[in-house]
């Protein structure tokens, strides 16, 4: 041993000489490699791979190891403060790249298929001597050993120098270790603050997932479960995107899906530590509505608006109808189902909170009382005096569950425009689509 530290010191002093005399170039920014954090040995302490924290900021001289995404290659150096510079150069001449003689005959490099370095790095002060090797090969005695890239960008294993052993490139690695450290490429954090919701108008059958944006992440995955605790594989992969949200369409209704995201890049994929619930709502939205009304003498502008009962889930009932309306004018066509001031009809109309089993009150005279709601066929009458009849609306309806839950905004292409009748003119109604109107 103590040979050893004499001939590190012996070495720590030339090799200074020749940094003072510009004779070794030792440089490497950073902020522009991608491997951090720290390997250890008994001997040399502390291996830094980078003066750069992992996603943090940058401190003292500049210097880094990178992994090259293309070539597989590591490149730079990285620094302890018992050996010094740890280079990671591959020139491919023998005695700078690999020891003369030395088996495998190349640099550090990645193999992408096994995600196992092999090749060597060197400890520049102690010069012939200071060859480490990534992996055990054929040529080799002695126990199997190896440096890996794990699925999630971490790098684990060990790696050897003959003149002063084992270097741990993770603590996970031997047991009995107090100190978490690890050697990490630039893998994507995990993603974060995970929602899951209805969709504001096809809830009942689709799930918006969003998170937000992870740093180092180039692609995201959802995956998807019936259960709680469950492990993201290819099987319950149901997607990827570059995005920070997803919609996850035909589902069954009122049944609650579970989520986890992955984000992933050239080093790994990192996974939400556990998953994030969201519920189908019960109810569909109203498809199909429709209107009728006329100016008869006598009686005051009416429309009769008729729909259909929406698809329900098993088990769920409908309690009443919400029928709520816009007055269309020249800056609002009433069109944008999410954002446009939709209110409910007035208390005493006999369109407000519509109860399918109760019995309608027709304004028309002769027109006899009957259930709101026939099998699937719904209706209701809406009546305008005064300046509401010159005025023009669009309405929706949704339905309330016997839990109070909605079910979904009226889809799009259901939205009428309805104009009232006046003492000019019978009114009319209008079919809108949105996806073709502009306001």
């Amino acid at each position: 041993m103590k040979i050893f530290k004499c001939i590190k010191i012996i070495g720590l002093i030339i090799w200074g000489a020749k940094l003072l005399l510009g004779s070794t170039l030792i440089a490497s920014a950073g902020e522009g490699d991608n491997l951090f954090g720290w390997a250890w040995n008994s001997e040399a302490g502390w291996i830094s791979f980078n003066n750069c924290v992992y996603g943090g900021g940058c401190s003292g001289y500049s210097y880094g190891v990178n992994l090259n995404e293309g070539t597989y290659a590591l490149s730079g150096y990285a620094w302890s403060s018992n050996v010094g510079w740890i280079s990671f150069n591959d020139s491919g001449i023998p005695g700078y790249s690999y020891p003369e003689g030395g088996n495998p005959y190349h640099g550090a490099q990645l193999d992408p298929v096994t995600r196992r370095f092999s090749g060597w790095a060197q400890i520049l002060s102690l010069g012939s001597d200071g060859w480490v090797k990534l992996a055990k090969n054929s040529h080799d005695s002695g126990p199997d050993y190896y440096v890996e890239l794990l699925p999630d960008g971490k790098l684990a294993g060990w790696a050897w120098n003959n003149m002063i052993g084992w270097i741990s490139f993770n603590s996970a690695d031997w047991s009995g270790n107090t100190v978490t450290y690890y050697v990490t490429g630039q893998a994507p954090f995990v993603p974060t603050a995970v929602t899951v919701s209805p969709d504001a108008l096809f809830g009942c059958n689709t799930l918006n997932i969003n998170w937000q944006s992870s740093l180092y992440a180039e692609s995201y995955g959802v995956y998807r479960s019936g259960t709680a605790s469950f492990t993201p594989t290819t099987s319950n992969l149901i997607g990827t995107t570059t995005n920070t949200n997803f919609i996850n369409s035909d589902l069954a209704l009122n049944t609650t899906y579970y989520y986890r995201i992955g984000a992933s890049n050239f080093f790994g994929t990192v996974y939400t530590s556990t998953s994030t619930p969201g519920h189908t709502r019960a109810i569909c939205g109203v498809q199909t509505i429709s209107g009728e009304g006329d100016c008869l003498s006598g009686n005051p502008s009416i429309i009769e608006l008729r729909w259909q009962q929406p698809i329900i889930a098993s088990g769920t009932t409908i309690v009443y109808y919400t029928v709520e309306r816009c007055h269309v004018t020249e800056t609002e066509d009433c069109l944008r189902v999410l954002d446009s001031p939709f209110t409910d009809v007035a208390t005493s109309s006999d369109c407000y909170h519509v109860v399918p089993t109760s019995f309608d009150n027709p304004p028309v005279h002769g027109v006899s009382s009957t259930p709101h709601c026939v099998g699937n066929n719904c209706h209701c009458w809406e009546t305008f005096i005064g300046e509401d009849v010159a005025k023009q609306y669009v309405y929706k309806i949704t339905a309330i569950d016997n839990y109070s839950q909605p079910g979904d905004e009226t889809n799009p292409t259901a939205l009428i425009q309805i104009f009232p009748c006046s003492r000019e003119k019978s009114w009319q109604w209008e079919e809108h689509n949105p996806a073709t109107s502009s306001k």
